[in-house]
């Protein structure tokens, strides 16, 4: 070869083609001496395609019709591989679908080309995991299925695996799709098997366009005793939204998964369709002996919604105090040179500018707490700007600064349970009891003995907060019998303080004492021991009356006998032990995990309750008369596919869509220390603008 007159020199790329014909050195040059070509070595350039690692080249003259073909070192398979007319593609087509050849081979071939590889040779590269790995990544970060076609993306892909074929937004789609009904039966046998119950909360999503979105999560506390919570469905729901449609679409998602007698509770909002719901399905499920304690907890209404309601309610009767505020924030950040003297009224008196003022918004009455708060923080300096500048006219007075301190203070308790109930993580439902009866406290307290303008906001809000506690105060005080902490003691304790400014509180603790006992004998009841079914056949065998013996009811009449006789049971043991003094972090999961074996039944008892979502909302949504919007991304979507997206996140990643930020330009914090405006996106911004992209 290297002693021909005339050879044809050819350059190759990487995938076994000619690169140009203005590669060919000797093309242009065909009259000049033969001489100086039979006296020079000439060879050819070294094939650079990886194909060429795990195929033998058999030259074209051995070839009938003069193509260059290549066999497969692994299956001996002959190839065209002619670089004028196929190149390389069939070759690489084989490489992927050689039954003969493993994939680690392959990816031995792509990672061991070169001494200088950075990469690890042994690194096994399977086209499978590669697709699974781009699904991963386009439904955690909710990026666009037309991804896959970018140039850009292909050419990321490309470079990393060469053998990757291409796919297109369609084939990207199907993955997520198989993915979805995957996860789905993967879940439904989970659930069926699981031997507790579980509580559910079911939210309407409305949307930019007119449909509207039902929207169905479990939550439920595992054999290990961890809180789980799932994204069943988020379907389409045709108007008319009403009880009866909600029903209907709640019981078929019911039956689907196979839960209809594993519920628990219902966490809803306060919107007049869900009681209709609510009534329809507890009936049904009453008539199936699905509930516990005859439905006692089966519907709960959201805390975080109906405290909004609360405060927003009380907020009407805000005076012009809060006004005054409002308006000198607003002339401080009206201009640039407002500011400045603002600034300098802050430097006179030491005060501090990293806090920063606070806006607020209409719809979103957190934002007037912090308002105030914030004001409060630099009264100081307000007072010292009435006097350096002339243009400022909208200063409080005393008695107005002293109103807004009181409103702030009376304001915090709503604050702290609504940030705890809206927390992107939920939480066991023993943490709240405390925290709304402080609330509750709070009402009874200012109404007996606040000034005349706390008085009245109070009274308003009491109104709304009494048809909350009424529902809500069993369930919340039976959660927090179960934290080791607190117990029934402290349940008494709390209504012992009110009883003498609220005549129900004996009431309402007594009620609970009596479901608290329902409760536990109802589980007793259900603990059925090996050597106690045999009995139970035995006495149906020879006395031949079982099918008139209501045996869980015998059950209950027994332990309450028992009791009348001073038995001491399970729950009571446990109620008798000394609380634990814990002031730090306490994990009550880990608690009952090592308690089970002591306690069997009041465990059941507290996996159960403890798993009751007290709110159905989460983030700064707790704080927004807003409703809950489907945003525009998803809205692009087919329902099927945005249903598969969003559950698949939550499911694989526990990233729960309403737990994303929402931006209000309106409500921003004034930074003093900075002069300028930045105009650069931040990631939240940025990630908008990709989904649009």
């Amino acid at each position: 070869m290297a002693n021909q007159a005339n050879p044809e020199v050819e350059m190759f790329g990487d995938d076994g083609r000619p690169s140009s014909p203005s590669n060919s050195s000797l093309s242009r040059h065909e009259n000049l001496p033969t001489v100086s070509f039979a006296t020079t070595s000439v060879r050819k350039r070294k094939k650079t395609s990886i194909v060429w690692k795990e195929f033998i080249q058999i030259d074209k003259e051995k070839n009938l019709d003069g193509r260059q073909r290549a066999k497969c070192k692994a299956c001996g398979n002959i190839y065209l591989a002619d670089p004028h007319i196929n190149g390389t593609g069939s070759l690489r087509r084989h490489i992927k679908t050689c039954s003969k050849r493993k994939n680690k081979d392959v990816a031995k071939m792509l990672l061991g080309a070169s001494e200088g590889n950075l990469m690890p040779k042994n690194l096994n590269i399977e086209p499978d995991v590669v697709r699974s790995m781009i699904t991963s990544l386009i439904v955690r970060h909710e990026l666009p299925l037309v991804l896959v076609e970018s140039e850009e993306f292909r050419a990321l892909i490309t470079y990393v695996y060469p053998l990757f074929s291409p796919i297109s937004r369609n084939t990207q789609l199907n993955d997520i799709l198989r993915w979805h009904n995957r996860a789905i039966k993967t879940i439904k046998d989970f659930l069926n098997s699981f031997n507790g119950r579980m509580s559910l909360t079911i939210e309407v999503w409305s949307s930019i366009s007119i449909d509207s979105y039902i929207c169905l999560t479990c939550h439920y506390i595992d054999m290990d005793w961890e809180l789980h919570k799932k994204l069943l469905r988020f379907c389409i729901m045709p108007p008319p939204h009403t009880g009866v449609q909600i029903y209907e679409i709640a019981s078929k998602m019911l039956l689907d998964w196979g839960i209809e007698k594993k519920l628990f509770s219902i966490t809803l909002d306060n919107a007049g369709e869900n009681f209709c719901f609510i009534d329809y399905l507890k009936q049904n499920l009453l008539l199936k002996n699905a509930l516990v304690c005859g439905g006692e907890f089966f519907h709960n209404q959201c805390c975080a919604h109906i405290l909004n309601l609360i405060v927003q309610d009380g907020l009407k009767c805000i005076d012009k105090s809060v006004q005054s505020v409002r308006s000198s924030i607003g002339y401080v950040k009206a201009s640039q040179a407002s500011k400045v003297k603002f600034l300098e009224s802050c430097e006179q008196l030491g005060i501090s500018v990293k806090r920063g003022l606070h806006g607020d918004v209409i719809t979103r009455w957190n934002s007037t707490y912090h308002m105030l708060d914030s004001a409060l923080f630099y009264q100081g300096a307000f007072l010292n700007l009435q006097v350096i500048d002339p243009n400022y006219k909208d200063c409080p007075n005393s008695e107005e600064w002293s109103r807004v301190e009181k409103l702030v203070k009376f304001l915090k308790p709503f604050i702290e349970i609504t940030e705890l109930l809206s927390g992107a993580k939920y939480k066991t439902a023993n943490l709240y009891f405390h925290n709304v009866w402080k609330i509750h406290k709070s009402l009874l307290e200012e109404i007996s003995c606040g000034d005349s303008f706390m008085k009245k906001m109070a009274e308003e809000k009491k109104k709304k907060f009494e048809k909350y506690w009424d529902s809500c105060s069993v369930v919340l005080a039976i959660a927090v019998v179960f934290d080791p902490r607190y117990k029934l003691s402290f349940v008494e304790y709390a209504f012992w303080k009110i009883r003498g400014i609220d005549p129900k509180a004996n009431e309402i603790f007594e009620r609970i004492k009596a479901i608290l006992i329902q409760l536990f004998d109802e589980y007793r009841s259900m603990e059925v021991t090996p050597e106690e079914e045999v009995v139970h056949l035995d006495a149906i065998d020879t006395n031949g009356f079982g099918d008139t013996i209501e045996w869980e009811e015998l059950s209950i009449f027994e332990s309450s006998k028992n009791r009348a006789r001073g038995y001491r049971s399970e729950l009571d043991l446990y109620l008798d032990e000394p609380r634990i003094i814990a002031y730090k972090e306490f994990d009550i999961l880990a608690f009952w995990k090592v308690e089970l074996t002591k306690y069997p039944n009041v465990a059941r008892m507290a996996q159960d309750v403890l798993a009751i979502p007290v709110s159905t909302v989460a983030s700064e949504l707790a704080f927004s008369t807003g409703g809950r919007v489907i945003d525009k991304y998803r809205n692009m979507l087919l329902p099927t596919n945005a249903e598969a997206l969003i559950c698949l996140r939550d499911w694989m990643f526990g990233v729960d869509f309403r737990d994303e930020p929402i931006d209000d330009a309106n409500d921003l914090a004034v930074a003093l220390q900075d002069s300028s405006l930045s105009a650069g996106l931040g990631k939240d911004s940025f990630r908008k603008l990709w989904r649009l992209f």
